[in-house]
C-alpha cells in the first residue's frame, strides 16, 4: 500500500470536507503494544497531539478493544468520544452508553472467567475481564500457536463460552457478546452522529478491517490508514489507503494534522 506522507495531497483533500473527524485505534497505533495490556502506554507526543486537534476537528475519537473508561485513563485526553470493547460501550462528557443487551452479559463474564482460569494453565497466558467481554492474551506464552489453540479448544468445550461470540486480534482471544457490534458499525454511528463529511481512520490491527470498510463508502470523504508492523494482518494492509510505519510516524502524522486541519465549522458544544 502507498505510504501516506508520499501522499500528503490526497489528504489535504479529504481534510476539505467539512465537519471532520479523526478515528483512531489506541493499542499499536497511538501506543506500542506491550507485553500485557496494563503495562501499555500511549505516546506523549500523540496524546499532545490528539488534545490539539479536539479543538480543531469536529470529532475526534477513540476506539479500541479496552473498556471505554480504560481507553480514558489511557489517553487522558477530555473532548475525546471513547468507544470501548470494540463499540459495545462509548464514554463522553461524563455519560457512559451501552449496546442494548450487552450488560446482562456481565455475570456470564465472571462465569466463563472463573472456568477458564480452572482450565487454562499454559505458561504465559492472563486474562482480562473488560466487563462485558472477556479478554485472553497468550503474547508471553513461550509457544504462542500451542497456546492459541489450547485456549480455543477449552473454550470450544465450555457451556458458558459458547454464549460468547469468538474473536481473534494480536496474540488474543476475545468472548464478546453475540450481537451484531463491531468497530464499523461504531464507526457509522459516529458518523452519523456528527454528521460527518470526511473522516480519517488509523488503526493496525484484524478488528480495524472492518472500519476500514466504512471509510470507503460514498456518503462521505474517508481514508483508510494502516500502521504497519511485523504483526500486522494481510487483511488490514489490503484494505489500508495509505500506510504509516509504526507509532512514531502516527507521532508524525498527528503533528502534521494539527498543523493544517481547518478549524470547526460550527462552535464545540
Amino acid at each position: 500500500m502507498p505510504y501516506l506522507f508520499d501522499h500528503l495531497d490526497a489528504v489535504r483533500q479529504v481534510l476539505t470536507a467539512s465537519p471532520f473527524g479523526l478515528i483512531t485505534d489506541i493499542d499499536g497505533t497511538v501506543s506500542e503494544i506491550a507485553p500485557c495490556p496494563e503495562e501499555a502506554r500511549v505516546s506523549p507526543v500523540c496524546r499532545e497531539q490528539l488534545a490539539i486537534l479536539t479543538k480543531r476537528l469536529e470529532l475526534v475519537a477513540a476506539i479500541s478493544g479496552r473498556p471505554a473508561l480504560d481507553a480514558k485513563e489511557m489517553i487522558g485526553v477530555d473532548g475525546i468520544v471513547y468507544v470501548g470493547n470494540n463499540g459495545l460501550e462509548q464514554w463522553h462528557d461524563g455519560v457512559m452508553l451501552f449496546v442494548e443487551g450487552v450488560k446482562e452479559y456481565t455475570p456470564k463474564v465472571t462465569a466463563v472467567l472463573d472456568e477458564l482460569r480452572g482450565s487454562l494453565t499454559t505458561e504465559g497466558i492472563s486474562f482480562e475481564n473488560k466487563g462485558v467481554a472477556l479478554s485472553v492474551h497468550y503474547r508471553r506464552s513461550p509457544d504462542r500457536e500451542s497456546a492459541r489453540n489450547c485456549i480455543l479448544e477449552k473454550i470450544e468445550a465450555s457451556s458458558i463460552a459458547r454464549d460468547f461470540r469468538i474473536q481473534e486480534g494480536k496474540m488474543v482471544v476475545e468472548l464478546r457478546p453475540p450481537v451484531e457490534v463491531n468497530k464499523a458499525t461504531a464507526v457509522e454511528a459516529l458518523v452519523k452522529s456528527y454528521n460527518l463529511r470526511g473522516v480519517i481512520y488509523v488503526g493496525d490491527d484484524i478488528s480495524d478491517v472492518d472500519a476500514f470498510g466504512v471509510m470507503h463508502q460514498e456518503i462521505f470523504k474517508g481514508l483508510a490508514v494502516g500502521v504497519i508492523s511485523e504483526e500486522t494482518p494481510q487483511q488490514l494492509e489490503k484494505k489500508a489507503d495509505f500506510t504509516l510505519n509504526g507509532v512514531a510516524d502516527v507521532e508524525r502524522f498527528l503533528t502534521w494534522l494539527a498543523g493544517v486541519a481547518p478549524a470547526p465549522t460550527r462552535p464545540h458544544p
